[in-house]
């Protein structure tokens, strides 16, 4: 790993050098002033520099000067966030942020939230959305509850998908690449006096890493939108995504002495082992300005998740050779150091079904005094209505139940003394069916000194996340006496601009403790045929600080990173534990060349150890270095590529799970 990091790191020195030397001319102050940004996450538009939290921005331009094919890879790259990849491309994954599992953040597409009300999360969404989709993601680190409400002590992945402006366009392309990677794609958008729209079609088939495995996406959007007069417009999106992936067979030994080798945990190809899954989500959006500062908005929205999954029984599927003495797969037969062990697949052919069904309408009123261009107050009042359907049948039970939330939230951003103070406070109550009110609140604080241009901020938020349907109704484990989990979080940050906009900094510390955490516990079910059930028992705490950094060396080249520590534990019956999967230490360094009409990208990304799901096994540290590269033929036609993994390094991502190793992809696109 220090191999590849050095020749990575000489690399991004040499080229700096090169081009700070090669090009003399001199550059105006205004190739430096960097256009201005704004977060419309926060349902409030606000200005970068007016935030008082840490906040990370993609855009459409990004996703496609370094080909993307895998959204979770554009997350990887950002500070606090961070996978478990399992397999090859459309498998498992896990996502974590800032040292919390699903259930914990909010993603939200369109302004529709997608979390499911079965187990809190997204399942494995995140890496089934096609980038090509995507218009932009705002990733709002910190407690997000006074806006959004439950599942957001971690913070809020806001996704907003294609939408069409300007002149007409159309664009047909196709990848092709390693594990028999096959995409095409279409996209059109544009607008038409006052009418928009942006449609978009794609089709991904792939292979796995083992034989037998694959993965099939078929996606398509649809974003229109029109403005009726000046004063009010309509848009309305559509995103349907189905993804159908096989996986081979997981196996993990349980001999008490087997040792932490790659036979700890390992996989065979299985014929039929299939996940399928279809997801819907739809939105229609009015927004009416009243007057020059005052206007308001109704959203009206669906989220539905349905999968499926099956394991048919293939009988025999291949062998090991037992690592260690005392080896066992079933805790019946056992087998000594060297000895040949059959293994035979456990599916029984009994389907199983999961269904998530979110109805969300949302309206805001909104008084802006920056809309005349004044300082002053920006104020936004909510009320919104989400009803959450959730069930589950087939092969482990049947659950099926709803519940109706009501929510009133006000939040305000106030800008004193010629902008540079800042202050930001958020209320919200939120009225669940099953277990009440829940009040949580924010407050935020900024300032920005002129003359040095740094901008320190600091936030205080509450937070809480509901007890997922499975916790509460599942027949065996389910317990109707949980509480929600609460959460508190401080964060402290500063961002830095230098030379001009030449060199951007920003540091932020936080520190969350989160009470009446939900865990699966051992031995308290009333009924002593059953392990357990789920409970309020522990308490978690996750600290630590996010640093990232961007660079404008010249006009062509840019160099960019971050970093992030992160110290994420548990107390159960009044001992620590170190949160599974969670690596303390991750980076990523990335350095991009551009030219007119030519894209070079080099970025490494380094993730620490982290234990296995078991918290019994570390998984190794590893630096991996990819490329992406983008050119233009001429004003129609263009070629790219993206190599993950170019120097081939041993990733183990999760303990038994093979890793694709070098993995690249090549493609042309028309564009007219």
């Amino acid at each position: 790993m220090k191999k590849q990091f050095i020749i990575l790191l000489v690399f991004c020195l040499f080229t700096i050098l090169h081009q700070a030397g090669a090009q003399e001319v001199e550059q105006s102050d205004s190739f430096f002033k960097m256009e201005e940004i704004y977060v419309t996450g926060t349902k409030i538009k606000k200005k970068m520099e007016n935030l008082t939290d840490s906040v990370t921005i993609i855009t459409k331009e990004d996703i496609k000067k370094n080909n993307y094919t895998d959204f979770t890879e554009i997350l990887r790259y950002t500070p606090g966030v961070e996978f478990k990849q399992a397999g090859g491309p459309g498998h498992f994954n896990y996502p974590k942020l800032r040292g919390f599992g699903q259930g914990h953040f909010l993603v939200v597409i369109d302004g529709i939230k997608v979390n499911g009300a079965m187990r809190g999360g997204v399942g494995n969404f995140l890496g089934h959305i096609d980038p090509k989709t995507i218009e932009k993601i705002e990733i709002i680190r910190g407690p997000q509850a006074a806006i959004y409400g439950s599942n957001t002590t971690a913070g809020v992945i806001v996704i907003t998908t294609q939408k069409g402006s300007g002149k007409p366009e159309l664009c047909i392309g196709t990848e092709a690449g390693s594990l028999n990677w096959r995409k095409a794609y279409a996209n059109t958008s544009g607008s038409l006096n006052r009418f928009n729209y942006a449609l978009s079609a794609n089709i991904t088939n792939s292979d796995g890493v083992h034989d037998k495995e694959f993965y099939k996406n078929m996606s398509t959007s649809l974003n229109i939108g029109y403005d009726f007069s000046d004063i009010f417009k309509i848009q309305s999106s559509w995103l349907y995504t189905k993804s159908k992936f096989n996986y081979a067979e997981l196996r993990e030994s349980y001999a008490m002495d087997s040792p932490a080798t790659p036979w700890w945990a390992f996989q065979l190809p299985d014929p039929h082992s299939e996940s399928d899954s279809d997801y819907i989500n739809g939105n229609i959006k009015l927004e009416h300005q009243i007057t020059d500062t005052l206007k308001h908005s109704l959203t009206l929205g669906y989220f539905s998740h349905e999968k499926k999954g099956l394991d048919k029984n293939d009988g025999y599927l291949g062998s090991i050779i037992a690592p260690t003495n005392h080896f066992t797969l079933n805790w019946k037969n056992y087998y000594n150091k060297g000895d040949i062990v059959p293994v035979y697949d456990r599916g029984d052919g009994k389907p199983y079904y999961y269904q998530d069904d979110n109805y969300l309408a949302d309206y805001n009123i909104i008084w802006d005094e920056n809309s005349m261009e004044n300082m002053g107050n920006i104020l936004l009042f909510g009320a919104e209505f989400q009803r959450q359907k959730g069930k589950k049948w087939g092969k482990y039970g049947e659950v099926a139940n709803e519940t109706d939330i009501y929510s009133f939230y006000l939040n305000d951003q106030v800008l004193l003394l010629d902008d540079s103070l800042v202050l930001s406070l958020g209320l919200r109550n939120d009225h669940h069916e099953e277990f009440g009110s829940q009040a949580t609140g924010k407050a935020g604080v900024s300032y920005t000194f002129q003359t040095t241009h740094t901008i320190p901020y600091l936030n205080y938020g509450t937070s809480f996340k509901a007890p997922t349907f499975f916790n509460l109704y599942d027949p065996k484990y389910g317990n109707l006496n949980l509480k929600p989990e609460k959460g508190k979080t401080w964060e402290l940050g500063i961002r830095q601009s230098l030379l001009q906009n030449r060199i951007k900094l920003e540091c932020s510390y936080w520190h969350t403790k989160l009470d009446n955490v939900i865990a699966f516990v051992y031995g308290i079910n009333p009924d002593p045929t059953i392990r357990g059930m789920y409970a309020n028992r522990d308490n978690a705490v996750t600290k630590g600080v996010e640093f990232s950094f961007s660079t404008v060396i010249t006009s062509s080249v840019t160099f960019s990173g971050n970093y992030t520590y992160c110290s994420s534990k548990s107390e159960k019956d009044g001992k620590i534990f170190r949160t599974v999967q969670i690596a303390r230490n991750k980076f990523n360094l990335d350095i991009s060349y551009d030219i007119e009409k030519f894209h070079f990208n080099i970025h490494g990304y380094y993730s620490g150890p982290r234990l296995r799901w078991r918290g019994d096994k570390i998984m190794p540290a590893y630096f991996r270095t990819d490329i992406a590269a983008k050119a233009h033929i001429n004003n129609n036609w263009s070629i790219f590529g993206r190599v993950e993994n170019i120097f081939n390094v041993d990733i183990v991502e999760g303990l038994g799970y093979k890793q694709p190793g070098v993995y690249a992809i090549t493609g042309v696109e028309w564009q007219f």
